[in-house]
Parts: C-alpha cells; structure tokens; sequence
C-alpha cells in the first residue's frame, strides 16, 4: 500500500489541458475505431458477395468454353484452358474436369489430386450452377461446380476452387489508406485541440491561479480581467466580487480591532481612574482609619470608629463589585444567559415596554463563547436602541431549535434607509453594527437587519449549536 502511495505520489498528475485533448483524442480514436470497423465490414459484405458472383461466373465461362474439347475429346486442350484460367486469375486455386462417373478428365495439380475434393457434394449442379465455402489456413475457399452441357442429367462438370487473396488484399489496403488518414486526423486534432485549449482555456486559468496566489499571499487587489463569456468569465466575475468583499470585510476587521484597541485603552485608564480616585481613596481612608482606631483611648470611642470603619470597608467592597460587573456581568457567569440577559433588560424598562420571551432556554447552559456573544449582541442593539431609535416596544426572542440558537430583538423606532446606508458605507462604518457581525461571526452564526424610515428595525440572529448540555457550567 505504502508503494502504490508513493508511485502515485512520483507521477505527476495530467493538467486540464492534457484531460482535455485526452478526452477529444480518445474521442476521435473511438469514432474512428468504430468507423474503420463499419468500412471494413461492409466492404467485406460487399467484397464477398462480388467474389461469389465471380466464382460462379468464371466456372460458367470455364464450363462453356471446354464444351468443343470434351466432344472432341481433346484433353490436351482442355489442360490447356484449365491452366489459362489459373493464369488469368490470381485467385483461382485449380480448376478440374470430371465425366458423369466420377472419372477425372483434366486438372491443375502437378503431382497430386487431392482425393476430397470428389467428396464434395454439390447439389443442384445440374440445373445450372453450386456454390460451396471452406475455411481454409489461407483463407476462405469457394468451389463452385457446373455442367458442360446443361441438362437435367449433365455427364461432364466443371469444378473451379477460388481463395479470396484479392479481398484479403482490397481490405488489407483499404484499412492501411483508412489508418492513415486517421493517423492525420488524430495529429491535426491534436494541434488544434492543443491551440484552441491553450487559448480559451489555459492561459485564463494560469491567469486566475496567479491571482489566487496573489490573494493567497494578501494582496486583495488583484482582480480578474476574463472577457469569454462562458464559465471562465463567470468564474472571473464571482472572483473578483469575492476579492472586493474580502478587502471589505478587512477593512471592517481593522477598524473594528483599531476600535477594540481604542476601547481596551479607554477600559484601562478608567479602571485606572476608579481605582486610584475611588478604590485608592477608600483604602487610604481605611489606612486613616485604622490609626485612629490605634489612638483610641476608651472603649465607647473605639465602637464608634469601629462602626466607621466597617461602613468605609462595606463601600470599599462594593466599587470592587461594581468595578467587577461592569468587566464581566456576574449573572452570566453563575447564573447563564436567561438571568444576564433578563438583569441587563432591567434598567430599560423605564423607558420602554420591553417583551422577553425565551423558548427552550430552561436549565440549558451553552458554550461561553454563544452565552457571551448573545449577551454582547443584545447589549449593543438596546444601547443603539437607546441612542437612535426613539422607540416605546421593543420585543426580544431567544429560540433553542436544537441545532440553533435564534434571537430575534425589534423595535417600533425611527428606522433608517438601509440600501441608502449600503449604497453610502455608512452601515459599513457603523462600529457598532460591525461589532455585532463580528461577534456573530466568530461564532459561526449570521447576523440580518431589516429596517425601513418609520417602521423600526429588527435583527435576526442565528447561531450554530452542539447539543446543549443540561445544567452545565459554561465557566
């Protein structure tokens, strides 16, 4: 196995323009196998049904011409015409004459007459003329018999034995003429499959395969110049649209990571800030605290900063909290996505009359990639809800269909023009709406919006799922 896997490894794969002249060669091979078959068969048919009507013809004019020799009993003319008809046809392998008992009159062998041939029956000689076929080691023998002198009970017959060495040559030559021109036709298609494959087929693909290398390699502004109109040209087409969405989903990509960079720095300093105005602020006064408590000299005084103490440590504590959720919402960590979700919705419903629904969602915890890309997802569309949309109903829906987890948040806001937004890029640098496609993508799912001037805006979510493992812990 090891061998036929490196055998096949050393010999190099046939390209396309190789299968194709191969396809069309083996084609015209195929066609003219068949063609030179039909030839031959039908000039055999045709050649063999000739040498028949040759055969009986020419022992009819032997039979004719020996009448005047037998009447005069002239034998020595009657070898003679025997050996002219053996001259005059090549085909002709002997010629004999017999009497009406069985006697032999005159024949063309030298040394030996061969005892079979008188066993030949031929019936129906008498009316005119019998025709019988032998294969022999050189070919096909026809013996034909008639009678000198036609009658119902002819006494004298002549026997003429012919092999076919005229048709053997006439197909013989005619498939040599018929695999010459076959050998022409095959190196003129070979010629011009070659240049027509070339032209209209491998120069635009090594075109395409350089631009892929390009691609390959990064460069996304390679694009494909195919003008054929056939399915290279389309080829060329969903290349060239599939580069241009490449570069703009790169662009996307780096913009939302220079985002992402700018938020980290920004979460950075004011978590810095947080801690050194607050948090610091807190232990310092803490650190004071507790000196006083030091320098305390009676019992009641030392119960009253005991209690200060314990009021600054409770603040201190709960910015710490604070600080903590704001980096990782604790609900979804302990206790999943339903109660994140239904704790984040929470501090909206001043505002708007918010319908949740969840289907599917009980006791199932998903992986935490899906928890927290939903989170995320439902958090930046009630922020930009917020910010933009001036709605009074938004609905939120969360379906585990098994293999997938569908969300589902719309508005009766503003809406906007999205083709407009498309045609413009505008949606495009929307670093919200990207950041949502992003996460969404990440997660194997797929993000659709639909909106309109006045009529809200609603997203359609769909995520990928494993089975749902009950009760887990996506930490």
């Amino acid at each position: 196995m090891n061998f036929l896997s490196r055998l096949r490894r050393k010999i190099p794969t046939p390209g396309i323009r190789a299968k194709v002249i191969g396809i069309v060669l083996g084609a015209t091979m195929l066609l003219t196998l068949s063609t030179l078959l039909y030839v031959n068969t039908i000039l055999r048919i045709t050649l063999d049904d000739q040498l028949d009507q040759k055969t009986i013809s020419l022992t009819r004019d032997v039979a004719a011409r020996s009448m005047e020799p037998i009447l005069t009993n002239n034998i020595f003319k009657l070898h003679q015409l025997a050996y002219n008809t053996m001259d005059n046809n090549d085909d002709v392998i002997y010629v004999f004459f017999i009497d009406d008992t069985g006697n032999i009159l005159a024949h063309t062998f030298k040394d030996y007459f061969p005892p079979d041939l008188l066993t030949i029956e031929h019936e129906g000689s008498g009316a005119g003329n019998s025709l019988r076929k032998f294969q022999t080691e050189e070919g096909v023998l026809r013996d034909a018999a008639a009678p000198v002198f036609p009658g119902p009970d002819p006494e004298e017959t002549v026997r003429v034995g012919l092999v076919d060495y005229s048709l053997q040559e006439a197909l013989a030559a005619s498939t040599q003429r018929l695999l010459l021109i076959s050998a022409i036709t095959f190196v003129i298609m070979s010629i011009i499959v070659y240049f027509i494959t070339t032209l209209t087929t491998i120069k635009p693909l090594n075109s395409l395969m350089n631009l892929v290398q390009a691609v390959a390699q990064g460069d996304l502004s390679q694009r494909a110049t195919v003008k054929s109109g056939d399915e290279l040209s389309s080829l060329a087409n969903n290349f060239n649209a599939m580069t241009q969405q490449l570069a703009q989903a790169q662009e996307a990509r780096e913009r939302l990571m220079q985002r992402i960079i700018h938020s980290q720095e920004d979460e950075r300093r004011r978590i810095s800030r947080e801690l050194h105005d607050e948090t610091g602020q807190m232990l310092s006064t803490l650190m004071i605290s507790l000196h006083f408590l030091e320098t305390c000299t009676n019992l009641n005084e030392l119960k009253q900063k005991t209690a200060e103490f314990r009021q600054l440590l409770l603040k201190s504590l709960e910015q710490v909290r604070l600080l903590a959720w704001k980096l990782t919402p604790a609900p979804l960590i302990d206790l999943g996505l339903k109660a994140a979700i239904e704790s984040n919705i929470n501090k909206y419903r001043d505002y708007w009359e918010i319908n949740l629904r969840m289907e599917g969602l009980e006791h199932h915890r998903f992986p935490p990639e899906t928890e927290v890309s939903i989170y995320r997802v439902t958090q930046e569309a009630l922020t930009n809800i917020a910010r933009h949309a001036r709605a009074k109903n938004v609905d939120i829906l969360l379906d585990c269909q098994g293999d997938k987890l569908l969300v589902t948040i719309e508005d009766d806001g503003v809406g906007f023009d999205l083709e407009k937004l498309e045609e413009e890029s505008e949606l495009k640098t929307n670093l919200g709406l990207v950041s949502m496609q992003e996460r969404i993508s990440l997660a194997g799912g797929k993000l659709k919006i639909e909106s309109s001037p006045g009529k809200g805006t609603t997203l359609h979510v769909s995520i990928p799922l494993l089975p749902p493992k009950v009760g887990a812990d996506p930490g």
